[in-house]
């Protein structure tokens, strides 16, 4: 995409609530619903607060959790408090995250109603048997029944798959791509299954009740790579791919380290204060009941040589790569200079330009040590 996202606000607002949680998912979710109202109530007095401390214009709104399909009845007091608060451009992206169980008519409405335009599919497989495996709610037929309701309702739409779950076969990673391809979804995520501490799947493997196969997950990952791409999908981050122009504007500005502003329980910010050496990174309270009670977030300064790590970090996840000019412009050095020796060791991987730094595609699957040896 030619836009440049330096200049970008974003709003993400989190909503925890699941229909229940997924043998991987170390996220901040929960299934218990009780505490709803309340949550929503505190959510809306705090988007009313920092609407007035921070009166920006709103580039790109992202709904994330949890999963927001489930709580489709409080969005339109969340639309009043949003749109009532935040100066939200006519043209912003709206996205929110949903999963196949909860993706109905009414969901559907309602997130029309809100002003959603980009919604995010949560899929992972089309094989019942890893469905179920991997703890997720919805089977095969509401998954395809979802898909179906998203792409009559909505111009963009995402869909999530993941590769190297327990028991996948090349059969089964074919058939998600082709339905993804057969829908004509102008995006698609597809991320490798993370042993996260503390899900039921790390405890599984560290019991040896399956051992994960990164040989096998990186096979897989590759053919969709190639499948995508031959689909008219290019990937611009290292799990996401697009149609061009349907790239998540709201992830990229957050890649290229625009400022953003968390709203909900555990929502993290990360603001450019006065000067741009004032870097400040806030994180909402993970406690349910702190965030209840009205608590709020404390600030964390980013030092200078951190938020060089950040930005090029953020940077080289994308196919476009690190702007050595947004850098240059920020941190008030020369990107190319100051790391000359590093990328110099690091050229058989890396395109290098006065513009930008990338990775090289062949070598996206292993920028985690890239960009460890390079920061």
């Amino acid at each position: 995409m030619k836009k440049d996202f330096f200049g970008d606000f974003s709003l993400y607002i989190h909503i925890p609530y699941c229909v229940s949680k997924c043998a991987y998912c170390d996220f901040l979710s929960f299934s218990d619903q009780s505490s709803k109202e309340d949550y929503f109530d505190a959510l809306c007095a705090e988007i009313r607060k920092m609407g007035r401390k921070y009166p920006r214009e709103v580039n790109n709104v992202y709904f994330g959790g949890g999963t927001p399909s489930v709580s489709a009845s409080f969005f339109p007091k969340l639309k009043e408090a949003l749109f009532s608060s935040f100066d939200v451009r006519a043209d912003a992206e709206i996205s929110m995250e949903c999963n196949p169980e909860s993706v109905t008519e009414d969901f559907v409405k309602a997130a029309e109603d809100l002003g959603v335009n980009r919604v995010s599919l949560g899929v992972q497989s089309l094989s019942d048997t890893l469905l179920r495996r991997i703890g997720r709610v919805h089977d095969r037929k509401q998954a395809l029944r979802a898909l179906d309701l998203l792409t009559k309702s909505f111009s963009r739409v995402n869909a999530d798959m993941m590769v190297g779950l327990p028991g996948e076969t090349e059969k089964d990673v074919s058939e998600i791509l082709r339905v993804f391809l057969d829908k004509g979804l102008s995006h698609v995520s597809c991320y490798s299954l993370i042993l996260e501490r503390g899900t039921r799947l790390y405890r599984e493997a560290k019991k040896g009740l399956f051992t994960p196969d990164e040989d096998h997950a990186v096979e897989m990952y590759d053919m969709a790579c190639a499948a995508l791409s031959e689909g008219g999908l290019s990937r611009y981050e290292i799990s996401n791919f697009a149609r061009e122009g349907e790239e998540c504007r709201y992830n990229l500005s957050v890649w290229q380290y625009a400022d953003y502003l968390g709203l909900g329980l555990g929502a993290s910010s990360f603001l450019k204060v006065s000067d741009p050496f004032i870097l400040r990174r806030y994180r909402e309270p993970v406690d349910l009941r702190k965030y209840l009670e009205g608590k709020r977030p404390g600030s964390v300064r980013i030092s200078l040589s951190e938020g060089k790590e950040e930005f090029v970090m953020l940077g080289l996840r994308t196919a476009q790569g690190l702007s050595v000019p947004r850098f240059n412009a920020l941190f008030k050095t020369d990107f190319l200079s100051e790391y000359a020796e590093r990328l110099d060791r690091l050229r058989p991987y890396l395109t290098i330009s006065e513009d930008f730094v990338a990775v090289k595609p062949e070598h996206f699957y292993i920028s985690n040590a890239i960009i460890s040896e390079l920061i």
